[in-house]
């Protein structure tokens, strides 16, 4: 298990990296949408970090950011998450985590499904971002996994 969950947590860098540049390129920085819904992909990047971490978690109130703000604070917890990566072993990947914002009844799983659900989680909004670069007349890119395969597997370049 845990040679696919590094790959796919490579992968997710590499197609964080690329959406991004997409959206760069967009000239649509201050679109209102993309910028929720990756500030909703971010914060919950961050939040299972803390989970897998041990830390308290903490939804800080702030206003919406900025472009900059989010693609920093997406580089970093994919640094993050990198180094967690190289850590991991079967022991590890089974140890439980709760997640505390399903408190009742509890949601306790392994660290290998917390991990999962962070790459499916991102994907599925990192699906939405590119469908609305794509309505606003923009260039979104292909960042399947079988893309990312296909190129030899290459780092982001953020």
């Amino acid at each position: 298990m845990v040679g696919p969950l590094n790959a796919l947590l490579s992968h997710q860098a590499w197609a964080d990296a690329v959406f991004f540049y997409a959206w760069s390129a967009s000239g649509l920085l201050e679109d209102e949408d993309l910028r929720t819904r990756t500030d909703h992909m971010v914060s919950t990047q961050e939040a299972f970090l803390q989970v897998l971490k041990g830390e308290a978690v903490v939804f800080p109130e702030r206003p919406l950011p900025g472009f900059q703000d989010l693609k920093a604070r997406c580089e970093l917890g994919h640094q993050v998450l990198k180094a967690l990566g190289r850590g991991l072993d079967d022991a590890s990947l089974a140890k439980p985590v709760r997640i505390p914002w399903f408190p009742d009844p509890p949601c306790v799983i392994p660290v290998s499904d917390a991990l999962l659900q962070v790459c499916l989680h991102s994907q599925h909004h990192r699906g939405q971002c590119m469908a609305r670069l794509r309505a606003l007349g923009a260039a979104p890119k292909n960042v399947d996994y079988i893309v990312w395969l296909w190129k030899r597997k290459p780092e982001p370049r953020w």
